[in-house]
């Protein structure tokens, strides 16, 4: 064990922890990398008086099947990345920060809940990634950003409501997704490259009179998108934004109309 001013941190060595049955209690209010890392008899782990976990902490722990959070502030990279039985968190209001790849690759996770209240501001990159068996997701109200691949092809996943808080989707961040309908909010200032590419069920898409940049691709490989409504010009528009099929709705004389005649696209007018 060894401490930080009044923190306290449970080394990889040292494991305290109280066994009852298959469930795991953890006293430790911060634990640290790689300390319960591929541990398989692992089934059930209490962490309520826990405020943070650290890099890789449960990573690999292939039986965890449940997670109790009550005061958790901060999640470190990885740290429940490879959960494959773990099927549903919620989390409480205080988290405030978490890691890339907290929870990437848990392809039984079917349900993720965040409570309202403070929450977090910024979703980080591969959160979620290669959870193909995600469908249910409710995010942070204050959330602002959606990192790098969230939610990379999680299959299932056919819709969400997005923050009115939001800002920035970052590049690839639903490729893949099963997404139907996309309702995109007021705020929304950028999507990045590919964010929504290859989601084949999507058909209709409205931006927002917010949104300043589009990045290449974005909605690219969405086989069955028939409309993109513009009614504004952004400042930034990618290549390929849409299959070449995509009708482009847009004002008359605007950059969305040059664009879309550039790229052959079929052209309405709102």
């Amino acid at each position: 064990m060894r401490t930080a001013g009044n923190s306290v941190f449970i080394s990889e060595r040292e494991r305290p922890e109280v066994r009852v049955k298959d469930e795991m209690i953890v006293p430790g209010r911060h634990l640290g990398k790689e300390c319960y890392k591929n541990q398989i008899w692992i089934r059930k782990a209490d962490l309520r008086g826990t405020t943070r976990i650290a890099q890789e902490a449960f990573a690999g722990c292939t039986n965890l099947r449940l997670v109790r959070f009550k005061i958790l502030k901060m999640l470190g990279r990885y740290a429940f990345s490879g959960c494959v039985r773990l099927k549903e968190i919620e989390f409480p209001e205080s988290l405030e920060q978490m890691g890339a790849g907290a929870f990437m690759n848990n392809k039984r996770l079917e349900s993720v809940w965040f409570q309202s209240g403070r929450g977090m501001e910024e979703l980080p990159p591969m959160a979620f990634g290669g959870c193909s068996a995600l469908s249910d997701v409710q995010l942070p109200k204050r959330l602002r950003s959606i990192g790098r691949r969230a939610f990379y092809k999680c299959e299932k996943l056919n819709g969400m409501e997005l923050p009115l808080q939001l800002k920035y989707i970052g590049a690839e961040a639903f490729y893949g997704c099963n997404i139907e309908e996309l309702e995109l909010p007021e705020g929304l200032l950028e999507i990045g490259e590919g964010a929504f590419r290859k989601c084949r069920r999507l058909e209709y898409v409205y931006l927002p009179d917010t949104l300043r940049r589009i990045g290449k691709w974005t909605f690219h490989g969405c086989t069955r998108l028939a409309v993109l409504e513009a009614r504004h010009d952004p400042e930034e528009i990618g290549e390929w934004i849409t299959n070449k099929g995509c009708i482009i709705r847009c004002p008359k004389g605007s950059r969305m109309e040059a664009y879309a005649r550039s790229y052959g696209m079929t052209v309405e007018y709102v």
